[in-house]
Parts: C-alpha cells; sequence; structure tokens
C-alpha cells in the first residue's frame, strides 16, 4: 500500500510541476530575448544597453576604463560622423599621453575603442554600435567631456 501510495504522490507531483517547470522555462526565455534586443548579456561577457551607457555618463558614476580605450572609442565617433573638433583634440591629446598612435594601435583597448566598444573602469564594457544620430553624438560629446576631466584635468 506505501508503494502505491508513493508512486501516486510522485505521479500527481510531476504533474503539477509540468506546467511550473514550462513557465519558468517561457520567463527565462524571455527575458533572454529582451536582453538580447536591447543590447544586454547575462552572460557578463556581452556589453550593456546604450541607456545603461547614457545613464551613467549622465549622472557622472561612470569611470573611463584607459586612456588608449578612450582615445580608440572616439576615434570611432570620428568614423561615424557623431563628433566635434573637440573630440579630436581630446583623442591627440590622449595618444601623445600614451605614445602616439602606432602606440596605441598595438593595445587591445585601443583596437577594441575603435570598434566602438567602451571600457568602463569597473571593467562593464558599453557599446556605441547600436547608438544612433543624436543619442551617438551625446554620447561621444559626454566621453569627451569626462575624457578631458579624467585624463587631461580639463
Amino acid at each position: 500500500m506505501n508503494l502505491r501510495f508513493l508512486s501516486a504522490a510522485l505521479l500527481t507531483a510531476s504533474i503539477a510541476a509540468s506546467p511550473l517547470a514550462s513557465a519558468f522555462s517561457f520567463d527565462s526565455a524571455k527575458k533572454n530575448a529582451g536582453e538580447m534586443m536591447s543590447g544586454q548579456s547575462s552572460q557578463g561577457g556581452g556589453a550593456a544597453s546604450s541607456a545603461s551607457l547614457l545613464s551613467s555618463l549622465g549622472s557622472g558614476s561612470m569611470n573611463l576604463g584607459s586612456m588608449q580605450n578612450v582615445a580608440g572609442v572616439l576615434g570611432y565617433c570620428q568614423q561615424q560622423g557623431y563628433t566635434e573638433s573637440t573630440t579630436d583634440k581630446v583623442k591627440n591629446s590622449l595618444l601623445e599621453k600614451v605614445g602616439g598612435q602606432s602606440q596605441a594601435k598595438e593595445d587591445p583597448g585601443y583596437q577594441q575603442g575603435l570598434s566602438g566598444l567602451l571600457q568602463g573602469g569597473n571593467g562593464q564594457t558599453f557599446s556605441l554600435a547600436n547608438l544612433k544620430d543624436q543619442a551617438g553624438k551625446k554620447a561621444c560629446g559626454m566621453i569627451t567631456d569626462k575624457a578631458m576631466s579624467s585624463f587631461l584635468g580639463g
């Protein structure tokens, strides 16, 4: 009798848990799809969303990573047409501080910057690739200002 009761209890529990497991699986898939659409990654290796970048830059809470990376990002901003003359001056000043453009070209952070990946001082990476027009100009201007105050004492 105990064996029948145990079998019935296990069968009932597995039937009851099946929709619950499906719901958790669906919620997880929905979350991952949302992160993929916004540019975020739950794997930790991906770039954070552009909204997060603008928020961090706007609040002043973001610390920039290396000068090489920021110089690369400013080069990316120039390639995208997001910049003003100030950005070019700041980029060139940063490159001078790190030994020139030929020296910076050897740095992986600079190369990542040229592809639009901004490294934060806390290890977080932001992608500028999804930014368009006004948002790109705004982010690049904010990065320029932050670079001047962080690295050039301006």
